[in-house]
């Protein structure tokens, strides 16, 4: 089976690679490669150590060896977009590139983060959400909530440690009509509307268990709201188990890697990945 994408501009064999720094433990090439092996494509996808310094060496060399693209991992998704020919809109609202493209010889930075937790969302709720408590500032909640923004939600609360880039983040969704985006402090206890239908975790708070807990009341969830942890090592982490119990539905940070890798392989190859071929593979690795 070949690729319905057309890979004239790249080398021989089309690879991809994984740019990354300390890459144990992250499961792509192993997903992908069996992703490609499913398909009959004779693909591949590495996976490469590179220093924070020599990021613009390492997208230098995808382009002069003809690879088709592939994955930036932290701190690199905040560091390859300068070297790159071209910008997604949402990789350029974001600051954060985690997937590239070989798009006819010029290299083109993404970010599939937001739209794969949206995807999930949706996927699990059957809507798009309306109002939103979000934890986090960072590249995954940068890109999270420019994915919400485009989706027409209503409303969005942004909480984190460092209020100045909670306020960035806001002032970047203020520019979306009909979004009302602000900054609540992260104290013990935050007075907060009710009524928010998702809540959305992206730190890493609560994924150990002695590494601390969201300050929110449960309270201020609506009835059938969706809880979301992106956590990908723990797919049961506190805030879902308690979630669970109180009867809310759910995502984890495998159902949104999924959904991002799901996206990830349309852009490279054309083709629509088999998920379940992808969810085992994952698994397996990471012995789940």
């Amino acid at each position: 089976m070949r690729a319905t994408r057309n890979v004239s501009d790249v080398s021989l064999q089309p690879i991809l690679v994984l740019l990354s720094q300390s890459a144990g433990g992250n499961p792509s090439q192993y997903m992908v490669e069996k992703s490609f092996e499913r398909h009959q494509l004779d693909w591949r996808y590495l996976t490469v150590e590179v220093a924070a310094e020599a990021i613009g060496d390492a997208v230098r060399g995808i382009r002069a060896m003809g690879f088709l693209g592939g994955n930036c991992a932290r701190p690199h998704n905040r560091l390859a977009g300068r070297f790159l020919d071209r910008l997604g809109p949402v990789a350029e609202r974001s600051g954060s590139v985690n997937v590239i493209l070989r798009d006819e010889g010029r290299l083109v930075g993404e970010n599939t983060e937001g739209k794969g937790m949206l995807k999930s969302i949706e996927a699990c709720r059957g809507a798009p959400p309306q109002r939103v408590l979000l934890f986090g500032a960072g590249d995954l909640a940068r890109a999270a909530a420019c994915e919400l923004a485009d989706a027409g939600v209503e409303l969005i609360v942004v909480v984190n440690r460092d209020a100045t880039r909670a306020q960035a983040l806001c002032e970047m969704l203020g520019e979306r009509p009909g979004l009302s985006a602000r900054v609540s402090p992260w104290e013990e206890s935050i007075q907060l509307p009710e009524g928010f239908d998702v809540l959305i975790n992206a730190t890493p708070v609560g994924s150990q268990p002695d590494n601390g807990r969201l300050p929110f009341d449960w309270e201020s969830l609506a009835t059938g709201a969706t809880a979301v942890d992106a956590n990908l090592q723990d797919t049961r982490p506190r805030l879902l188990v308690e979630a669970s119990e109180r009867g809310l539905s759910l995502v984890n940070g495998l159902d949104i890697f999924l959904e991002q890798a799901v996206l990830n392989f349309r852009l490279w190859t054309g083709l629509e990945p088999e998920r379940t071929v992808m969810r085992e593979s994952v698994e397996e690795f990471l012995e789940l």
